[in-house]
């Protein structure tokens, strides 16, 4: 256990529970933990969303199925206000009666805007002891949208708000400086950087790269950038014959995509949602990973820190990555992977001939960097209340 607190509430959004082994690390360190998963796309119909999970001592003890307004995918942003409403009365609802069956609660964690301000909601009406909002990302308040783009902005007053919260870690540079250029930073606070952690790595294989395997992990949506691959897999082809393309998700652009890989020549498996040893299970079977996200300015991965990347280094997989995160410079300073721009069909397949030409090499630097974020060495700081 972290100090004095025996449990803590935990909220994040589906399938982002365990990124960067996070739930792994709060099972490891609190008697009690009780996460709320929320589901905001529906990324699989075999899992039911909106679920209360209690979890003691590292093991699963009761479920909670929470009502969930059924939303078809064109509506999720004009009915956004009134599912986020639901969540919180549920929220707090059902955080009355985990503490009437355990006690006042230790913390309440999250990683949004908006479920951090119920947190600040829950430590006012005595529901629990201390907040901590890990600040995970930021969303320009202008899109082509009129609808996204309201409710961006109302998504940040709730963020702004949230920076009250007892402590509060952000996960790069970039987005704790734009909330520094804003102006709604406290001045009074010191902040933490606490970027996504990596797994863990000791037992992990060396893998024989004697076939291009390539890896993605993620929600199947545009942004995510898997049309470059299929935009350049005639030229992966004519350098590599036997490639392959392991995708593991779900998402509003699944089918699109599925489209695209009929019509493609490199052969491309969708695996749809997996969990656990499951997926990485099928990136073991991988030689490199993708994280070619789209360079829009409006797309908030860019303000982010990849989880996937992660999941690929602590798998000692080398990354081709699209040079929008603040942690591509990471990847290119450690020779972990390669940068490529995106819409340069050339780079594309460049980058895969470059890797594979030095594999051990690229591997090795890719563990390496994953040690450098091995989850139990950086995430103690964020529970730690003196």
């Amino acid at each position: 256990m972290i100090n004095k607190f025996r449990s803590i509430i935990y909220i994040n959004y589906s399938p982002y529970e365990n990124s960067g082994k996070i739930l792994d690390f709060l099972l490891e360190n609190f008697e009690y933990v009780f996460l709320f998963s929320l589901g905001f796309y529906n990324i699989t119909k075999k899992k039911k969303l909106n679920r209360l999970f209690i979890y003691h001592r590292g093991k699963l003890k009761k479920e909670y199925l929470m009502f969930q307004l059924p939303v078809s995918q064109r509506l999720v942003f004009f009915l956004l206000p009134l599912r986020s409403f639901i969540t919180f009365i549920q929220v707090l609802l059902y955080s009355f009666k985990l503490k009437k069956d355990y006690g006042k609660i230790g913390i309440f964690f999250t990683v949004n805007g908006f479920t951090a301000w119920i947190g600040n909601i829950s430590k006012i009406i005595g529901l629990v002891d201390k907040t901590v909002f890990w600040v995970w990302d930021y969303y320009p308040p202008t899109h082509e949208n009129k609808i996204i783009m309201l409710m961006r902005r109302i998504y940040l007053y709730f963020d702004s708000v949230s920076l009250r919260s007892d402590k509060v870690a952000f996960i790069n540079n970039r987005i704790l400086n734009l909330r520094e250029k804003s102006g709604i930073l406290p001045k009074d606070r010191n902040f933490l950087i606490v970027p996504i952690g990596t797994d863990d790595f000791t037992n992990l294989k060396k893998r024989v790269a004697d076939s291009v395997i390539i890896g993605f992990i993620g929600v199947l949506k545009k942004s995510q950038g898997l049309d470059e691959v299929f935009n350049n897999a005639e030229s992966i082809i004519e350098k590599f014959p036997k490639a392959q393309f392991e995708v593991v998700g779900s998402g509003p652009d699944e089918e699109y995509f599925k489209q695209r890989a009929l019509h493609s020549p490199l052969k491309t498996t969708f695996h749809g949602y997996l969990e656990g040893e499951t997926f990485n299970n099928v990136l073991k079977k991988c030689t490199i990973g993708v994280a070619t996200y789209q360079p829009d300015p409006s797309n908030v991965s860019h303000f982010g820190d990849p989880g996937k990347v992660k999941r690929y280094l602590s798998l000692g997989l080398p990354v081709v990555i699209t040079n929008i995160f603040e942690f591509s410079k990471e990847i290119e300073d450690c020779e972990a992977g390669v940068i490529i721009k995106y819409g340069k069909s050339e780079e594309f397949a460049d980058a895969i001939e470059k890797i594979m030409s030095n594999y051990k090499q690229y591997q090795r630097n890719a563990l390496n960097l994953a040690k450098k974020f091995y989850y139990k060495k950086i995430y103690p700081e964020m529970f730690n209340f003196s």
